[in-house]
């Protein structure tokens, strides 16, 4: 009997309106970034509250989380990015080389222009790297392979 009246009691004390924040109550304060809050609080130590994924920066009391105010701010058009700071129009390469840019990256001494090398040549050079390549791996096999 007691642990019944007990019960009973315990939900008309969670039922109870004085206890339960009206819905009608709105959030005070505003949520506000870290920038606007050191604007608004100069001189003040800021502290800032988390709220979900958001940081309400304060400065005084600790407020509780209802009283913050979320405004989600839309992002700025792309046109005001656009109009803000304008480009000179890209121009295109000069000439349209793939070695550009590369000289000193693959070579440790000055670079030999591969534009002027014979295209016979420059064939046999591939041909001797290619197979310098699988000489290469092919030993590595025999060493390491299981047999």
């Amino acid at each position: 009997m007691r642990t019944f009246l007990a019960i009973v009691m315990l939900l008309a004390l969670m039922s109870a309106p004085a206890l339960v924040a009206p819905a009608s109550a709105a959030p005070s304060r505003a949520c506000l970034t870290q920038s606007e809050a050191a604007k608004e609080y100069r001189g003040k130590p800021l502290k800032y509250r988390q709220v979900g994924s958001v940081r309400c920066w304060f400065a005084g009391r600790t407020p509780e989380k209802s009283e913050f105010k979320i405004v989600r701010q839309t992002p700025a058009p792309k046109a005001a990015y656009a109009s803000a700071a304008p480009r000179p129009p890209r121009s295109a390469p000069a000439a349209a080389d793939d070695l550009v840019g590369l000289a000193g990256t693959l070579c440790a001494g000055p670079c030999e222009d591969l534009r002027t090398v014979d295209p016979q040549v420059l064939a046999a050079r591939l041909e001797t790297a290619h197979a310098a390549f699988i000489e290469y791996w092919l030993s590595f096999y025999d060493r390491w392979a299981l047999r």
